[in-house]
């Protein structure tokens, strides 16, 4: 099920209702059945892949426990759990990737009849998410860092909980199921804060994310017929419509919990004001960048080894992020690139005359701040590029052939069509940001308590959601981004 969508609207005044009334036990079992329905609406089929690595995850927490003594056959489970979850990403996601390789061994080639064709397998909603959230638990609990849930029913509702199901945030064990234990009742300050922060997610996806798609998928589409100047705008816009859409996401989520009383992490924290691209890792997709630093760069070895080996820990780290994301080169060229930029800041800013330069405060901010936007921005040319056909030609182009032919149009002077947003876009980004400069002063509590108050707070909420209701209503909206991933 979408957030952005009608059925979304009817299904969630539904589910708090009942949620409420009943007492602390059917409440939760209340919870974990429209979980289930919430992803079976997508696929029901799939619902058996989220059985399985609840399933297999729960069975290796319980065999990681039972032999915690015999430090073997407990590294044999937790392994066991850990290929497991993985084996429903390289099947379904990298399966692709499996077959093209399997060709390249044998020597065959699309044109011969022996070419093995991968099978048309479409991605599962939300696959990388909830096997990132199982591995985790795994890992918590060989650790010692986190109890195993109480039965299996608290932990297939950990995995599944509907709110972050589909795109996050990703949830430790310690952060989520300790709170499946205890009754919730209403909470009128939750009520308040929750549905601040679900308006303000639906205003970042419907009103400025959802408007801006159109104009750079049509640079992406033929960035040919466009001039220089275009390709780096709609590259900026990019930028602006996967924040507005995947912390809108974020938003949803969160505000859909806060309501029903359960409190999940912050998972973007302003990240466009970082003056430095390790800062804005640290501020964006704030559950993923913390499970690679915590399961990937600290096991690798962290900074407490040489320099040479904390550099690679860090490009390794970056390179897995960039796999994560999606399959082909461009990702893997995508998160490479990130990686030498932090491995480059951590070079440049270890010699000591930086620390001499005596720069205004407000100035230096905003360069950082330019800085940071940009090369993010950059990096979309490749990241958001998709195999396309030269029309001169008929060359057929790969996405990486096409971010670097977008790359080489953006840095020389290329004549053509000059892309020109709607205003209002402009009207609701400068809105956004203009909050967001009150959240990097004040907690949004904050600003909800003493800006909003109650009548603004109202006024606001039906705003958004009516529009937002209305614009379903008669239009399908774009599916969030980070669906395909």
């Amino acid at each position: 099920m979408l957030f952005n969508s009608l059925h979304y609207f009817v299904f969630f005044p539904i589910v708090v209702f009942v949620f409420f009334v009943l007492p602390q036990r059917w409440q939760m079992l209340w919870l974990f059945f429209v979980s289930l329905y919430f992803y079976a609406v997508f696929q029901f089929l799939y619902l058996f892949l989220l059985f399985y690595s609840i399933i297999v995850s729960y069975l290796s927490l319980k065999l990681i426990l039972r032999f915690q003594n015999q430090i073997h056959l407990k590294r044999f489970f937790l392994v066991l759990g850990i290929v497991g979850n993985l084996l429903l990403l390289l099947v379904f996601k990298y399966s692709v990737q499996v077959y093209d390789f399997l060709n390249f061994l044998l020597g065959f080639e699309p044109c011969d009849k022996d070419y093995i064709q991968p099978p048309n397998i479409l991605l599962p909603m939300g696959i990388s998410f909830f096997t990132l959230q199982a591995i985790s638990a795994l890992v918590d609990v060989y650790r010692g860092v986190a109890e195993k849930p109480k039965n299996i029913f608290y932990f297939g509702l950990y995995l599944s909980f509907f709110p972050q199901l589909v795109a996050g945030p990703i949830l430790r064990t310690k952060e989520l199921i300790a709170q499946f234990y205890e009754r919730k009742s209403f909470s009128y300050e939750n009520f308040r804060l929750g549905l601040f922060q679900l308006c303000l997610g639906y205003m970042k996806k419907t009103l400025i994310a959802d408007p801006i798609s159109p104009y750079v998928d049509r640079v992406f589409a033929s960035p040919w017929e466009f001039h220089t100047l275009s390709l780096w705008i709609a590259v900026f816009l990019f930028s602006i419509q996967i924040y507005g859409d995947f912390s809108g996401y974020s938003d949803i989520a969160i505000g859909t919990a806060r309501i029903m009383g359960f409190s999940l992490p912050e998972n973007f924290r302003r990240p466009f004001f970082s003056t430095t691209m390790s800062e804005f890792w640290r501020r964006w997709h704030i559950s993923f960048s913390s499970w690679l630093r915590d399961y990937i760069y600290i096991p690798l070895g962290g900074s407490k080894v040489s320099s040479f080996r904390t550099y690679a820990n860090l490009f390794i780290t970056m390179i897995i992020s960039g796999v994560w994301h999606g399959v082909g080169w461009h990702y893997l060229l995508w998160g490479s690139i990130h990686g030498f930029l932090l491995l480059f800041e951590k070079w440049i800013l270890s010699f000591p005359f930086f620390g001499k330069i005596n720069l205004p405060k407000m100035i230096s901010k905003i360069l950082g701040i330019f800085y940071t936007f940009w090369v993010f921005s950059f990096t979309f040319f490749f990241f958001r590029a998709k195999p396309l056909v030269f029309p001169e030609n008929n060359l057929p182009l790969s996405a990486i052939d096409v971010g670097w032919y977008m790359t080489l149009r953006a840095f020389v002077y290329s004549p053509g069509e000059i892309l020109i947003p709607s205003w209002h876009i402009f009207v609701m980004i400068g809105i956004l940001f203009g909050m967001e400069i009150l959240f990097e002063k004040h907690s949004q509590s904050y600003f909800v308590h003493h800006w909003l108050k109650e009548t603004r707070l109202y006024f606001f909420a039906g705003l958004i959601l009516m529009t937002s209701f209305i614009i379903y209503s008669v239009s399908v909206s774009q599916p969030f981004v980070y669906f395909q991933f």
